[in-house]
């Protein structure tokens, strides 16, 4: 199909229809029994009248909403038959973010420091805790948490967040490092073992590297040595994770037992080194070395993947690809040329090295990477990259994903795309509890990348959008109020402050759980086709973008 400007959800326009046909039905029938009512005024007193007109309309109502229903056109019907429905006019528009330092490319420039941002260390103390830590992102603890009202029963929680601490990417090294990374104090174990009992077992064995004085072979890129792998999850990073695991039981412990929770990552081994962590602190009474319990971690195929995400969708590669071709992008890199040139001169990077120079993605893991770790900034014969250097690096990066996931008016759609089958997912999940039909799980947990929830923010239209860094983390937590259901998005701990009205809580982050549904399920139309639930991510990932 032609998407040369790709709307989710036009598949909505013979429902439209036939609603506005439908409306004016009503309208047309409404006016008659007025009339009717109007001549049975005169010859009966008001209370009768009252008790006659609460009768008609009473019929009436139930009249439209039998056609409705029969034609398959109520908010309730198309929005899987959930328990309850609010009326809301269905909102499927992109809406920019809030104006900030971070969204104005001057203020980006002409700033110092990086607004109060932390990129030094793991630990925010307590009075300053929810501030942006690229190190260690804040979210859900007890200390901080938003409690709903008593009256608010939680019967589900998906969590989804990031990897922690880890080393620099190999394409991200600098041509010579001032120093090697060493990760002997980490266990990187890889062995199988048969799960049937019959079966001897395996013993678990470790990965333990070493250099070979006779092997005359380096590795490349030769700037980063040492024994870890390039990347790896660090032992700092294996602690927060194992903080972060304990933070999340300390608020959602009523739900999270080995038969009542499960567990994702990707096939990035990061992810499994943090989910080993993280059930280390939310399973704790499964550790024991004479009978542990053997916890499983769910993963797609590594072609088809959709939480990392992996699978293939050319629609939107295509659209970030644009947007990265957008005058205000290419505007940013023809200002950013005398920084590049100030990094490239210290680093050794050559100037035609295009992973370096079509954002600051690979100058900001890189520099990051090491401030986390408190590893000094590198120097070179020519000189040091200074703090005041890396702050304007972090400051674009910044910028840069701002842009990208938000900023841009394509962000929304090509966000959609890349990350659809996971929000379909999602909402499976969700759909499921309000039905009754959940099963015995009630916490979810997945662990993903920065491309993930990247793509999620852009999808939720978070008004203040950043480079979501190490740990940054969204909660989809579902309550039940009498017969109603509603949803809370948290992002760094405390409810999601979204663009989109579709998104806009109450006092207390409560959604309607019609309208997250209605809106993330309108954005890939999610719907029961004979029983059936289908979307149309595959038919976006495949859809010509214009030129």
């Amino acid at each position: 199909m032609d998407v040369a400007s790709y709307q989710p959800g036009r598949w909505r326009r013979f429902y439209d229809r036939w609603c506005s046909l439908t409306s004016l039905f009503v309208l047309a029938l409404s006016a008659v029994v007025i009339a009717a009512l109007l001549i049975q005024l005169l010859d009966q007193d008001l209370i009768s009248t009252t008790n006659i007109m609460h009768k008609t309309l009473a019929s009436i109502g139930a009249v439209v909403t039998a056609i409705l229903s029969s034609l398959g056109l109520t908010h309730a019907s198309h929005s899987t038959n959930l328990a309850h429905d609010d009326s809301f006019e269905l909102d499927l528009a992109w809406y920019p973010p809030k104006p900030s330092s971070i969204t104005n490319l001057t203020a980006v420039f002409n700033s110092t420091g990086v607004w109060g941002f932390i990129f030094n260390t793991s630990h925010t103390p307590d009075e300053q805790y929810g501030t942006y830590n690229w190190c260690n992102m804040p979210h859900v603890r007890a200390k901080e948490y938003p409690q709903p009202p008593a009256h608010y029963e939680l019967v589900y929680v998906e969590v989804i967040h990031r990897h922690h601490l880890r080393t620099p990417y190999s394409s991200n090294s600098f041509p010579t490092e001032p120093s090697p990374w060493n990760c002997d104090d980490i266990a990187l174990f890889s062995y199988s073992s048969p799960l049937t009992p019959a079966s001897p077992p395996s013993k678990p064995a470790y990965h333990s590297p070493f250099t070979s004085p006779l092997n005359p072979f380096l590795p490349s890129p030769i700037g980063l040595q040492g024994t870890c792998a390039f990347p790896q999850i660090t032992l700092p990073g294996l602690t927060d994770s194992h903080h972060h695991g304990h933070d999340l039981l300390s608020v959602y412990f009523p739900l999270i037992t080995p038969s009542t929770a499960q567990f994702r990552v990707t096939n990035n081994p990061i992810t499994s080194q943090v989910a080993g962590a993280l059930l280390s602190a939310l399973l704790p009474g499964t550790n024991t070395n004479t009978n542990p319990i053997i916890t499983p971690l769910l993963i797609q195929n590594k072609e088809t993947d959709s939480l990392e995400p992996k699978y293939p969708c050319p629609f939107s590669r295509e659209l970030f690809s644009a947007i990265q071709s957008t005058p205000e992008w290419k505007l940013h890199l023809s200002l950013a040329r005398e920084l590049f040139a100030q990094l490239d001169e210290i680093s050794g990077v050559p100037s035609t090295d295009s992973g370096f120079h079509v954002s600051f993605d690979h100058y900001f893991d890189n520099l990051s990477a090491k401030q986390c770790h408190s590893r000094p900034l590198p120097c070179s014969p020519t000189g040091c990259i200074t703090q005041e250097l890396a702050d304007s690096v972090y400051r674009l990066g910044q910028w840069e994903y701002s842009y990208l996931y938000r900023g841009s008016q394509q962000a929304l759609n090509a966000s959609v795309a890349g990350f659809g089958v996971w929000i379909a997912e999602l909402l499976a999940h969700v759909t499921e509890v309000v039905k009754g039909e959940g099963g015995p799980v009630k916490y979810r947990h997945n662990v993903a990348h920065d491309g993930s929830i990247s793509r999620l923010l852009g999808i939720l239209q978070a008004d203040e959008m950043h480079w979501p860094g190490m740990g940054a983390e969204v909660v989809f937590e579902v309550f039940k109020l009498e017969k109603r259901y509603f949803i809370r998005v948290l992002y760094g701990g405390q409810p999601l402050k979204s663009s989109s009205p579709m998104l806009k809580g109450d006092k207390n982050g409560m959604i309607p759980v019609e309208k997250v549904i209605g809106y993330l399920g309108g954005l890939i139309n999610l719907r029961d086709e004979d029983g059936i639930t289908r979307h149309d991510v595959g038919e976006m990932c495949n859809a010509p973008v214009a030129a």
